[in-house]
């Protein structure tokens, strides 16, 4: 459920939060203002070496990701990828590299700024993959029902305000058999106040972190199977995870 300031009305709340983080996502984007010493923060995470250092400096310092989106993941035959919350573009880039010849990667983002960088991360790119960029919310994805074999997002779902909403969206558009993809932020405890009730806290992911067992009925609430959650990592002050789900049916979440 959307976290409320006591005594603010929930749509003041849920439209402030979206803005500021439209903006400082634009204002990462265009001033590329973006955290300091990314490419190291991937090699740390557990990207591949060889694909940091081959990308232009300005698409790997732009990582804001909390891990490894790809660790362990097969791709091969998703003929439609959907990346939601694509930032900078690098998970995008490396989505397309592997992705087989004819495959399609739709990668959706709040902020058209960010787009325009996603779109410098995919120029050049060696695949024959057809990458197409989307300006979109999470919680209202425009995309038809069923479409994509696979749904990936990089520390996206925490920018959220209302989860289960994003997470029906997500299930929505896959296919029959079609996989969630994520890595995401979970806290163990409360979050101190100041940050829980501060809408800028949803910038950097930390306003809208769950627990574990929060995320467990969230997805499940959405209408998830074979929901796994693993890969537990510290990243101060809360931790990352990698979260698996499957749509196995055709029924619709309630």
């Amino acid at each position: 459920m959307p976290v409320t300031v006591q005594g603010a009305k929930p749509r003041a709340w849920e439209s402030q939060v979206k803005s500021y983080v439209r903006k400082r996502y634009a204002h990462l984007a265009e001033a590329h203002a973006f955290p300091e010493g990314g490419a190291g923060r991937a090699r740390e995470a557990g990207y591949p070496a060889r694909f940091i250092d081959g990308l232009p400096g300005r698409v790997s310092a732009a990582y804001c990701g909390c891990g490894y989106l790809l660790d362990g993941v097969d791709l091969e035959g998703v003929r439609t990828a959907v990346e939601l919350g694509c930032g900078a573009g690098l998970d995008a880039r490396l989505v397309s590299e592997r992705l087989d010849a004819g495959a399609s990667l739709i990668a959706l983002d709040i902020a058209p700024q960010m787009l325009h960088r996603a779109r410098e991360a995919l120029a050049g790119v060696r695949s024959s993959a057809r990458p197409h960029l989307l300006a979109g919310d999470m919680e209202n994805v425009p995309l038809a029902d069923g479409i994509a074999d696979i749904v990936l997002a990089n520390a996206s779902f925490n920018l959220t305000v209302d989860k289960r909403k994003a997470l029906i969206e997500a299930r929505r558009i896959l296919k029959p058999g079609g996989r969630l993809i994520a890595r995401e932020l979970i806290r163990e405890g409360e979050l101190p106040v100041e940050i829980a009730r501060d809408p800028q806290a949803w910038n950097a992911s930390l306003g809208g972190v769950c627990e574990e067992a929060e995320w467990e009925s969230l997805l499940a609430d959405a209408g998830f199977d074979e929901v796994e959650i693993s890969g537990h990592a510290p990243f101060r002050p809360v931790v990352s995870v990698r979260i698996h789900a499957r749509k196995t049916d055709l029924g619709e979440a309630n």
